[in-house]
């Protein structure tokens, strides 16, 4: 019987041309290719990131708005029920069926629950000021519109504005609260009566 040799046993036999040992090397192709890969996840995962923390401070801003939009709600239901919680909200006979915007929001932003906010977005920036604008200033700031009702051929509707401190407040007044976006943008929260 012939002795096999090891070579014939891993099926070697007869393969003079395989070098002993090939060695293997990475070509600059394959480095840039796996370079522009993973600096690509970097981006995409710092990317998502970004995203995810300004809707988290959207979200923060939308809160700080609701909640504003709730104590507008409360002290408008307590005044027309005749039981102010802010005076400066309440329409007295003295009054002569003028009241204004500016007295009344004055001590409504001094009540605990408005006075503690601060602007989820944009730490510098005001917590309230005009509608939004797109400037840099306006990022995360709240803004009250207060609504005028129009009536045309049948049907109605309300056109919001800016607030101005001399509006008058003596009837029911319709009120917007929005947020402005990370853009400066206008999102609306919540339409209320006051």
């Amino acid at each position: 019987m012939e002795a096999t040799s090891n070579a014939d046993i891993h099926g070697d036999a007869g393969r003079p041309d395989l070098p002993p040992q090939a060695q293997r090397t990475i070509d600059g192709g394959a480095i840039v290719f796996l370079s522009t890969v993973v600096l690509s996840l970097i981006s995409i995962a710092f990317l998502a990131l970004n995203i995810f923390a300004a809707a988290h401070h959207l979200e923060l801003a939308k809160r700080n708005a609701e909640s504003v939009a709730r104590t507008l709600a409360d002290v408008g239901v307590k005044r027309k029920a005749g039981q102010p919680e802010v005076a400066e909200c309440h329409l007295r006979a003295e009054d002569a069926g003028k009241l204004a915007w500016g007295p009344c929001w004055d001590a409504i932003a001094k009540l605990p629950e408005i006075a503690k906010l601060t602007n989820a977005l944009q730490h510098e920036n005001a917590v309230f000021g005009p509608p939004c604008d797109g400037a840099e200033e306006s990022i995360g700031r709240i803004t009250l519109e207060k609504g005028t009702p129009w009536f045309s051929a049948g049907s109605t509707g309300v056109t919001f504005a800016a607030s101005d401190s001399e509006d008058s407040i003596a009837a029911e007044t319709p009120l917007r609260v929005q947020v402005c976006n990370r853009w400066g943008e206008a999102v609306k929260v919540q339409e209320i009566k006051f």
